[in-house]
């Protein structure tokens, strides 16, 4: 995956008003006109930003079926919001150790010795002190089991997200071209210079 943060993009985020202007379109896209309202500035001042996010490839232009010309993120620029491979590293990291968490426990209480149960006082026969034993080995492993178990369907929780956000983005780019990442909307269409 290429460096997103090329020469380019670090001169076009340069200026106060384009790094406004980015973080505006990150919510939704907008007309030059609605961003200059909402930053309270001109048009023009507006437009000439807008031109030199469009040339350093994090913002595109789309015409709407009417007048209106709408700006967006690329998927250049979505990624400076969206850090996806961190989100990845931390839920993989977390589902790896909870799956190595799960089974240990799992294996601590197939391993639970005779000798660190509790002794039962002298005086009472053998019968009552393994049936005593066994008993608290009994409920120690099913705690023991039922906390790995919980441990181990977190971690399959966790691998199944990415599975699907991986298949997800697969799809994505796979049926629509990758400028249409962005915008679903049926009425906006590419304008191409």
């Amino acid at each position: 995956m290429p460096e997103i943060l090329d020469k380019n993009t670090i001169k076009a985020l340069g200026a106060e008003t384009r790094q406004d202007i980015v973080k505006l379109l990150a919510k939704r896209p907008y007309t030059a006109s609605e961003l200059a309202t909402l930053l309270r500035r001109h048009v023009t001042t507006v437009s000439e930003h807008l031109n030199v996010l469009e040339q350093s490839g994090l913002v595109s232009r789309k015409e709407s079926t009417n007048k209106w010309v709408y700006y967006g993120l690329t998927p250049k620029g979505e990624k400076l919001f969206k850090p996806s491979y961190y989100s990845w590293v931390i839920v993989f990291s977390l589902s790896l150790l909870s799956l190595v968490v799960g089974i240990s426990r799992i294996f601590q209480g197939f391993s639970a010795s005779p000798a660190s149960m509790p002794r039962e006082a002298s005086g009472k026969t053998l019968a009552d002190a393994v049936n005593a034993t066994s008993s608290v080995g009994t409920s120690g492993f099913q705690a023991d089991a039922t906390i790995g178990v919980l441990f181990i369907l977190f971690a399959l929780l966790g691998f199944s997200y990415l599975i699907l956000k991986q298949k997800k983005i697969w799809r994505n780019t796979q049926h629509m071209p990758l400028e249409a990442a962005h915008f679903s909307s049926s009425e906006l269409r590419f304008h191409r210079s």
